[in-house]
């Protein structure tokens, strides 16, 4: 026996019967199509177009020495990690030795003698599995806010690790800046700094602060 609360009777229909169940089936498949057997949408990785500006500070026994630089144009990918985070899984930036300008030329031409820029033209810095959504949070933190990126840093035939400090994020449709800055010790990497006259002597730590300039490409 069929139970009356469980059966629509179809108006127009004589002795026609849709159970209730099949009923609400009916209307939710037609309402709320059924997503099994597809595949959510993977996020679109993005392109990043960079750029930097390169500020640098020797110090010396008579006053600090500034320089300047400018890295070359470089590509990365932001894509989105298993745990939906943003990252950068890798990206490489390189800084040709002959752009360094310290606004004195035989200053200049000591410094790239010391870098050998001849057989070694640029130095390179990379950095792997960069959290992009931690460095939004940790640099969003007031004014002093920054956060840490691990880079390896390769001047002339040596690499070593560097830690540096991001900060002063802005993020503004597709364009994205930040800045970059980290110590670089001669010693670590070999380097000899010239002297002037056997008098006046670099100091070891090199102060580098970079200024990163972003343009963010989706694929359609």
């Amino acid at each position: 026996m069929t139970s009356a609360s469980n059966v629509i009777m179809v108006k127009g229909l004589p002795g026609m019967h849709i159970r209730t169940g099949l009923l609400l089936a009916i209307l939710v498949v037609g309402f709320f199509p059924s997503s099994a057997g597809a595949a959510p949408a993977e996020p679109v990785p993005a392109t990043l177009r960079g750029a930097c500006d390169v500020a640098f500070l020797i110090t010396s026994t008579l006053h600090d020495v500034p320089g300047s630089a400018r890295c070359l144009p470089f590509e990365a990918v932001l894509v989105r990690d298993a745990a939906g985070r943003q990252v950068i899984p890798s990206v490489e930036v390189d800084v040709p030795v002959a752009g360094m300008d310290t606004r004195n030329t035989t200053r200049d031409g000591k410094m790239r003698d010391m870098f050998h820029s001849e057989q070694f033209p640029r130095i390179h810095a990379a950095a792997r599995d960069v959290d992009v959504d931690r460095l939004r949070v940790e640099t969003g933190k007031g004014r002093e806010g920054n956060a840490s990126i691990d880079l390896l840093l390769r001047i002339r035939d040596m690499e070593r690790k560097v830690r540096a400090m991001a900060s002063n994020l802005k993020e503004s449709g597709d364009r994205v800046t930040f800045d970059l800055e980290f110590p670089v010790s001669l010693g670590e990497f070999d380097l000899k700094a010239p002297s002037v006259l056997g008098i006046i002597r670099v100091g070891d730590k090199v102060s580098v602060k970079a200024t990163f300039t972003l343009t963010v490409s989706r694929s359609r």
